[in-house]
């Protein structure tokens, strides 16, 4: 289903975010919305998710997942409980396979008994990833899913995530301030201005696994962009 912001409008007050914003993202694709602070990133997935008001109008399907930039996972429940929170209206005996293949892929599976508080961020935000891929979704809308870890725990997310992706592929949105982030983890990449608008709006030829940043391709498009975040 087409997934697109059409002449949306988004007012805080005085203050206007969005203003007749148009923008198509690509169905099945990982899709970036790449800005500034300000730029009105998280207002598009707030829009998108029917969390705000606006004036405009959307297309999106109606099952919509969120991974939001702190986990949220529920205190009392376990890892496993977490995820199975999301699927109460599937029968139990056809929860059990799904939520265990999740959490393999996900590689948390060894901690599926214990309760969020023992989990570090980077497993916290794993159960995040499984608890939205086990809702039947059309749609994973993900804001910042990437921000405060290291490089190495960075590039180790982004490979879970695209495992989970290859088994249960959806259109995803996401949104960054990161340039390499962009670049490593996207299909499209939409460029937003510091005042709002769009600025730059590309496809990435290369596949996601194995990217390498320093190569020309990857350089040439770095530059562009920092030339436009400048």
């Amino acid at each position: 289903m087409a997934v697109s912001l059409n002449n949306v409008t988004k007012k805080y007050g005085d203050r206007t975010v969005l203003s007749g914003l148009n923008l198509t993202f690509g169905d099945g694709k990982i899709n970036c919305v790449l800005g500034p602070s300000g730029s009105g990133k998280t207002t598009i997935l707030h829009v998108l998710a029917g969390l705000t008001d606006y004036e405009g109008k959307v297309e999106r399907p109606e099952k919509i997942s969120y991974i939001f930039q702190d986990s949220r996972l529920i205190p009392h429940l376990t890892v496993w409980e977490n995820v199975e929170y999301v699927l109460l209206d599937v029968k139990k005996e056809d929860r059990a396979p799904l939520i265990k293949k999740l959490l393999e892929l996900t590689e948390i599976y060894d901690r599926r008994n214990d309760k969020p508080v023992s989990l570090s961020g980077g497993m916290a935000r794993r159960v995040a990833m499984a608890r939205a891929y086990a809702y039947p979704s059309e749609l994973l809308l993900m804001d910042e899913p990437f921000s405060a870890l290291d490089l190495g725990l960075k590039l180790r997310q982004m490979e879970v995530y695209n495992g989970l992706f290859r088994e249960f592929p959806r259109t995803s949105v996401f949104v960054t301030h990161d340039i390499d982030e962009a670049l490593l983890f996207a299909d499209t990449v939409t460029v937003l201005k510091k005042s709002g608008g769009i600025s730059d709006e590309f496809t990435l030829e290369a596949p996601r696994e194995g990217r390498d940043l320093f190569s020309a391709y990857f350089t040439g498009l770095k530059s562009r962009l920092y030339g436009l975040l400048k």
